[in-house]
């Protein structure tokens, strides 16, 4: 089956899914999102400093959090930003200077230490903690199968600790708790959050999968990684 169609098939299967974002974050007990905007066009943050600066961005998500105290604070599917300036945003092309750009997956902004769980079941086939800065930090991928339906999850941004305690092969049922978010030594950097991704492949990737990607390459990575909202149906 080649990507296309492979896409065509989960999509179609999700259209009778019901996959509650209460479930992915059971204590939050909220089933809404507040969208936010981290485009290269957004107000939020208005520069790379801002952005990476956590005292400052905390303070604006916790502004935003309590003038919509009911939902989640989340967003960036397809996102253009102008956030990624480490190195390992790089072109692999070393004759290009295009970075990758294009976010992949769902932020979802929350403290540090909220539990996540699955939503369905799944085996584990990564979990592990990468050091670079600007990385995953802790993450985790799940892998997906019901009938002739398979997709993978991402988990990044997780502490440490929730990685340590999963091997290759584990079996996590749904509701299972995956693990928790990692604080800012510890998650790449980041103001806490959980980066949430969809893909239909794991392509070559071996302990690895790229959250962002070049806008060059953005018809490829749009049938690869689909819409979160297709499986949680996020409301906002």
């Amino acid at each position: 089956m080649n990507k296309t169609q492979h896409f065509i098939e989960f999509k179609n299967w999700t259209k009778n899914q019901n996959f509650s974002l209460q479930a992915l974050f059971p204590t939050i007990k909220k089933n809404e999102i507040f969208n936010i905007d981290l485009s290269t066009k957004n107000t939020l943050v208005k520069t790379e400093s801002e952005f990476n600066n956590p005292e400052y961005f905390s303070e604006k998500l916790e502004e935003i959090q309590l003038k919509n105290p009911t939902k989640i604070i989340a967003g960036g599917y397809l996102e253009k930003r102008a956030l990624y300036t480490s190195d390992i945003y790089n072109a692999t092309d070393k004759n290009s200077l295009e970075k990758r750009n294009i976010h992949l997956g769902v932020d979802f902004w929350l403290p540090s230490e909220t539990p996540v769980h699955a939503i369905c079941d799944g085996e584990v086939v990564c979990a592990t903690h990468q050091k670079p800065y600007k990385g995953y930090g802790g993450f985790i991928i799940l892998k997906h199968t019901f009938n002739q339906v398979i997709f993978y999850t991402l988990y990044g941004h997780l502490s440490k600790e929730s990685t340590l305690k999963f091997s290759v092969g584990d079996i996590i049922k749904k509701g299972d708790k995956i693990g928790v978010l990692g604080n800012y030594a510890e998650n790449g950097e980041w103001v806490p959050h959980l980066h949430f991704q969809i893909m239909l492949s794991l392509l070559n990737y071996d302990n690895d999968f790229p959250g962002v990607a070049l806008e060059s390459e953005l018809t490829f990575w749009k049938t690869v990684c689909p819409n979160p909202n297709m499986l949680l149906k996020m409301n906002s």
